[in-house]
């Protein structure tokens, strides 16, 4: 094709004309790079029958574009702006660097995590000089600074010109702070950018959203002491689809639905084993893992979510049962009780380097929809502690301080693990005792299990011999399983989505388990505390998530046998029958009324005392040691604990006091 120079300009000028383009290079600036996606046909057919001369049609064609917007004077000061092309412009977050992006547009994934109230700035005025009258126009540069000038008039000997508020013309601004997608994160190490938003975009992002940001990577220079702060002059914002679940065939399916009505035991067995084969044994707490994967009813307006908390002695594998479970999900969040950000695990303030105070998003609104695994969830924050009741139960997470209120959607499943406060979980005392997590957090929690490191000599060596042979594997593929870790995340996913639903035989079935719970609650009515209502509710999620694992349409009375095993299970790892002795709620969080350890010692402490409230150690270890629930070990560790609470001190003369 015979065409003339100017055809080819035109023709990418009009190409460059649409707002996708010019959002991007009305943001460039004189020294800027544009970075070009060449991957649009019509811009591939013209770069074909150009060749060497694209580049100069190209830059005549943007050119044209900051004249349409600035004015001919753009001629002369784009002169000196710089284009390249790329077949592919999204790049990840953690591949952003000062060496290869200065200055050049960027097109990056994201998560806003914060955003600091809509200001303004002032794009362009009249500057007016008090002394004498005289006007003259002031325009913003591309730094948004506007520069007042000093007027000229002799006699006004360079008096600063004052802005006439009445003749500004403002634009909005906003800034955000943007992480990268925790699944795209090296090391769970998620970055954090800077970005200023102008213009139309302003008040269209919002806390928590999924961005596809295209700007201009630039520093802030700082010439005090050289170290910029980066700044992304956002141009083009999108919206995100949310991540594509990897689903199974329906080959697959047809074949799992199968084996899971011809052999139920054997095709959850193998189900359950698939997941950490590389944990020895716990294949009633891997059943209960992956419940709380599945979660109960989607629709229903009550809660689907079954949390789960696992509590116990160190080197017992809770840890990596949170990391087998990310490893099988695709939306989630691993990270400790103090958070992986400065907002914590719910929502926090943080101060940006203008020292500006905004709301960002803590773990648990940026994993909403899909699951937080958290350790080490005894050593939350107060903050956090507090936030955490409303996050578990109404799912959504607040703040009212600082002048903001926000309220975030938190809709995440919550598996947990939490260590006791003294190292070694003491059989003797409460759940409550054990822990620092308040008893009304930890009656959120649908399950929870008690690891103890109890000394089974068969059981230790086959134990022994499963870490040992796992040494010669170098990962979960190296072991037998009847799924991969990808073929069971695509089931999950799979099985997440179906909608059981509850027959009347099976809603008979959970009401005579719950009065039976009921009933066992009521005897010794002043050690045992009543089931409520939230455990009715847990048994419901459970028997749901026990239908979708077994691929089911309908919730049987085999699933609601199955949670109660669960259940009597986990009680059981706690020392109580939930068929003989009755579901002691008290013994798991701390408010039993029967005397406990700390009550036996206090008593032994006032009956010792001096007139002052002085004690001897000597003759208070010997009290306490012929108290009941005491030996002599127990109690000088009691009394240890005691000093390292600082709950004792010891006074000049040898003597103790109580603080």
């Amino acid at each position: 094709m015979n065409a003339t120079p100017s055809y080819y300009t035109d023709e990418l000028y009009e190409i460059l004309s649409s707002p996708k383009h010019t959002e991007v290079i009305d943001a460039l600036r004189p020294n800027s790079t544009y970075v070009l996606d060449i991957s649009n046909e019509k811009i591939i057919d013209i770069y074909v029958e150009t060749g060497k001369n694209f580049m100069t049609y190209l830059f005549d064609a943007v050119i044209k574009v900051i004249v349409d917007k600035k004015g001919s004077s753009a001629l002369k000061t784009y002169r000196n702006l710089r284009i390249e092309l790329t077949g592919s412009t999204i790049i990840s977050m953690h591949d952003i660097t000062s060496r290869e992006h200065e200055g050049k547009t960027i097109t990056f994934d994201c998560t806003v995590i914060a955003a600091e109230p809509p200001k303004t700035y002032v794009k362009r005025g009249v500057a007016v000089c008090i002394l004498c009258g005289n006007e003259e126009e002031c325009v913003a540069n591309q730094d948004r600074e506007i520069n007042i000038p000093r007027c000229t008039t002799p006699s006004c000997k360079l008096a600063k010109m004052k802005l006439d508020s009445s003749r500004v013309v403002t634009d909005d601004i906003q800034t955000l702070l943007m992480q990268e997608p925790m699944d795209k994160a090296k090391n769970h190490s998620p970055v954090i950018l800077m970005g200023k938003i102008i213009g139309t975009n302003v008040g269209t992002v919002f806390i928590g959203q999924p961005k596809r940001i295209t700007g201009i990577f630039r520093s802030i220079i700082d010439y005090k002491t050289n170290e910029n702060e980066v700044l992304i002059d956002v141009a083009s914002i999108e919206d995100l689809e949310e991540t594509e679940l990897i689903k199974p065939d329906e080959e697959t399916i047809s074949k799992l639905k199968l084996k899971s009505e011809k052999e139920p035991d054997e095709y959850k067995s193998e189900i359950v084993n698939s997941f950490a084969p590389h944990i020895f044994g716990y294949s009633e707490i891997k059943e209960s893992v992956l419940l709380s994967l599945l979660g109960g009813s989607n629709n229903s307006k009550k809660r689907g979510d079954i949390h789960m908390l696992m509590v116990g002695d160190p080197s017992m594998a809770k840890s990596e049962i949170l990391k087998s479970a990310k490893s099988i999900t695709q939306k989630s969040i691993y990270t400790s009780g103090k958070g992986a950000t400065a907002a914590g695990l719910t929502i926090g303030m943080v101060k940006l380097p203008n020292g500006t105070q905004v709301a960002q998003a803590g773990v648990l609104p940026l994993c909403s929809g899909g699951f937080a695994l958290i350790d080490e969830f005894d050593k939350m924050g107060r903050e956090d502690r507090s936030s955490m009741h409303e996050a578990m139960e109404q799912q959504t997470v607040s703040i009212a301080k600082a002048g903001t209120k926000m309220t975030l959607p938190a809709e995440a499943t919550i598996l947990a693990a939490a260590n006791p406060k003294f190292g070694k979980y003491d059989s003797d005392q409460s759940l409550g005792d054990n822990l620092e997590i308040p008893s009304p957090l930890i009656s959120r929690f649908d399950i929870i299990w008690l690891f103890l490191d109890d000394v089974h000599r068969d059981k230790d060596r086959a134990k022994a011999k499963h870490i040992i042979e796992s040494f010669k594997k170098n990962n979960n593929k190296d072991y037998d399983t009847y799924l991969s870790d990808t073929e069971l995340m695509s089931v999950l996913n799979y099985a997440r989505e179906l909608e059981p639903v509850l027959n009347d035989e099976t809603v008979e079935r959970i009401l005579k388990l719950y009065e039976k719970l009921r009933e066992l609650g009521r005897e010794e009515q002043q050690q045992k505390l009543p089931v409520g209502v939230r455990q009715l509710e847990a048994i419901v999620r459970m028997s749901t998530a026990h239908a979708k694992l077994m691929l089911r349409s309908h919730v049987l009375p085999e699933d609601v046998d199955a949670v109660q095993k669960i259940m009597s299970d986990s009680l059981d790892s706690f020392g109580l029958d939930l068929n003989k002795g009755g579901f002691n709620q008290s013994f798991l969080d701390g408010l039993k009324t029967k005397d406990t350890k700390e009550r036996i010692a206090l008593s032994v402490w006032y009956k010792v005392a001096d007139d002052k409230g002085n004690v001897k150690s000597e003759k208070f270890l010997k009290e306490l040691t012929e108290a009941p629930k005491f030996d002599e070990n127990s109690a000088s560790r009691y009394f240890s604990q005691w000093e390292q609470q600082n709950k004792v001190k010891m006074n000049k003369d040898g003597t103790w006091r109580r603080t």
